[in-house]
């Protein structure tokens, strides 16, 4: 599995790579921002990387590096203030905003860059399951803050219904679910997956519903009402779908029409809330459909 300092030139690869096993196999986050210390968070806290604080220009030096010195070819992404690196692991852009008719048409001044390390959790989705009682595919809404794993819960999820017999798609706008490079996975996807790599989620729903017939959908961070709406013609089809989408708090989920609508109507089975508590991945609550109580507290 590449990581993601890997792509780094130095002297902070080296920097990093000769840290701790403790640091660097509990790394979240690598942060880049102008003239200031570079910074690892992860579970051990933060940790200021000794020596060169980065310019503006080192920055730009450095994003230019991450996209293979085509940035052009990767507009659609910078766009949205991202890159993906091969293995899933996300790049995220600080900087001033190009407009072209009000739409952003490029990111310039370069003020920071985040580099979020995605990794594969084997064992997530059987805590989850084994809470709801079920082996058989279930759709599940996965719902947190940012940076609480709701990926990960998602790639292992896809992995254990692929493994169960279940058609498995997976909807990766981002390749962050399965990190593909080259049409290859970089994590362990299950043995009857497929995955519609760099489609838009609500395109890639409607194609897979199309050409593979799915019994079960996978796809991160729900957002457009189209996807929203494609997800509702997944589940009028009688195919599962396992979605995330971000969520501050249980209590905060009538708050977003899309959502509730989701829940009230039962397009899910259950839901699951994640928090950071103990950690990305921090199960606080399962909830099934018509259920009036939560099952509270971490599952596992």
């Amino acid at each position: 599995m590449t990581e993601p300092w890997e792509f780094l030139p130095s002297p902070w690869d080296k920097q990093i790579a000769q840290e701790s096993q403790v640091i660097r196999e509990g790394l979240q986050e690598i942060r880049f921002r102008v003239q200031r210390p570079v910074y690892l968070y992860g579970g051990f806290g933060m940790k200021p990387l000794a020596g060169l604080q980065p310019t503006s220009l080192i920055l730009e030096e450095l994003l230019l590096r991450l996209a293979k010195h085509s940035l052009y070819a990767r507009l659609d992404e910078v766009r949205q203030g991202y890159l993906t690196l091969p293995g899933g692991h996300r790049v995220g852009i600080a900087g001033r905003a190009v407009l072209d008719h009000h739409r952003v048409d490029t990111v310039r001044d370069i003020s920071g860059l985040s580099i979020r390390r995605a990794r594969a959790v084997e064992g997530l989705a059987d805590d989850v399951l084994s809470a709801l009682g079920s082996r058989a595919a279930l759709s599940l809404l996965v719902a947190s803050p940012p940076r609480a794993g709701k990926t990960t819960l998602i790639r292992d999820l896809a992995r254990v219904f692929a493994d169960r017999g279940e058609i498995t798609v997976i909807i990766d706008e981002r390749s962050e679910i399965a990190g593909c490079a080259g049409g290859e996975p970089s994590y362990r996807m299950g043995s009857h997956s497929d995955v519609l790599d760099g489609w838009p989620k609500a395109e890639g729903m409607l194609a897979a519903l199309r050409a593979l017939s799915p019994d079960v959908l996978v796809v991160d961070e729900l957002a457009l009402a189209e996807d929203f709406e494609a997800l509702w013609k997944a589940r009028w089809s009688g195919v599962k779908v396992v979605a995330s989408v971000h969520l501050g708090a249980f209590e905060t989920l009538t708050q977003n029409p899309m959502v509730y609508r989701l829940w009230k109507e039962g397009v899910f089975d259950a839901l699951v809330g994640l928090s950071r508590r103990n950690g990305p991945g921090t199960v606080e609550r399962v909830v099934r459909f018509g259920q009036p109580q939560a099952l509270e507290g971490q599952v596992g």
